[in-house]
């Protein structure tokens, strides 16, 4: 099971090169790898794998300083139920995520197909925050050329 969390971590990652602005289209990168025969519960687990090891720890962002508070509009105060949003305030106090994260995950969330509770929300989050991670590490190391694995 762990081998296919690394190579279904491997193969977003690929993916987050190819189409950076899509890689939060969680029905697209789950037919991709479903394609490629990976059941739902290996590709679950993969993003749990990325919540827990992008998400549930205090982050770069994290200062005492740094005011946590956003204000909603009135579409996204109805879209967007109290616990998406509590959800999302615990990522930005832990530092996981600054405003800036946060609105991409607001702005992403309200443009799902269906409405998003809880779940979607969290792993829009963890691709997001595991897509920018993986941008900045190959801003450094920009020497490994991407493939097209869900393609």
């Amino acid at each position: 099971m762990e081998t296919k969390i690394y190579r279904i971590l491997g193969l977003l990652w690929e993916h987050l090169r190819n189409q950076k602005d899509l890689f939060y289209d969680a029905e697209e990168i789950w037919s991709g790898l479903t394609s490629q025969g990976y059941s739902e519960n290996d590709i679950a687990g993969a993003v749990s794998h990325i919540e827990k090891t992008h998400l549930e720890l205090p982050g770069p962002f994290w200062s005492e300083a740094l005011p946590v508070h956003r204000c909603y509009t009135d579409a996204e105060m109805i879209a967007l139920n109290r616990s998406v949003r509590g959800y999302l305030w615990r990522l930005k106090c832990r530092g996981v995520i600054d405003h800036a994260l946060e609105d991409e995950i607001v702005h992403k969330v309200m443009n799902l197909d269906e409405p998003a509770g809880i779940r979607e929300t969290k792993t829009v989050a963890a691709l997001t925050v595991f897509g920018y991670e993986h941008r900045a590490n190959e801003e450094q190391n920009p020497t490994s050329k991407p493939g097209s694995y869900l393609n």
